[in-house]
């Protein structure tokens, strides 16, 4: 499940510049793949951050994780065709930062953190010990 969808790109740039950055066909429509490239991009810099806190993909995805992945979306877009801007490379490490944050618990994603099962101690060896039967000062 991805955290942002074409559409909510296209809401945010519009399609003749979605067609700028993701036309590699050069057809004058943006190529879905490309799209969905730079959209898995975005989810998996988001989950390598998250995955620490969270069980990822987090689900249902709240709107400031929406917005976020589509600037990354957009930024990994721009970055295929060169045209970084210093705007949105200053975005980036905003949004780098505050998926830190989020980890750290100095922001929120505003839904509850369970932490993965592994870290919670499901899955884990659980021992069952007796009392000694038999010591070393015990006789036989």
């Amino acid at each position: 499940m991805a955290y942002c969808t074409e559409a909510d790109i296209l809401t945010r740039i519009g399609s003749e510049e979605l067609v700028a950055l993701a036309d590699l066909d050069e057809d004058g429509t943006a190529d879905a793949t490309t799209v969905a490239e730079a959209i898995a991009d975005a989810d998996g810099h988001i989950n390598s951050y998250l995955e620490v806190k969270y069980t990822v993909p987090v689900s249902p995805v709240p709107d400031v994780l929406v917005k976020r992945s589509t600037s990354l979306a957009i930024y990994f877009l721009q970055l295929r065709r060169s045209s970084v801007t210093e705007d949105m490379k200053e975005e980036y490490k905003n949004i780098t930062q505050w998926l830190k944050d989020i980890v750290a618990g100095k922001a929120s994603l505003g839904v509850s953190a369970p932490k993965p099962a592994e870290s919670a101690g499901a899955g884990g060896v659980h021992y069952d010990v007796k009392d000694r039967v038999f010591g070393r000062d015990e006789p036989l």
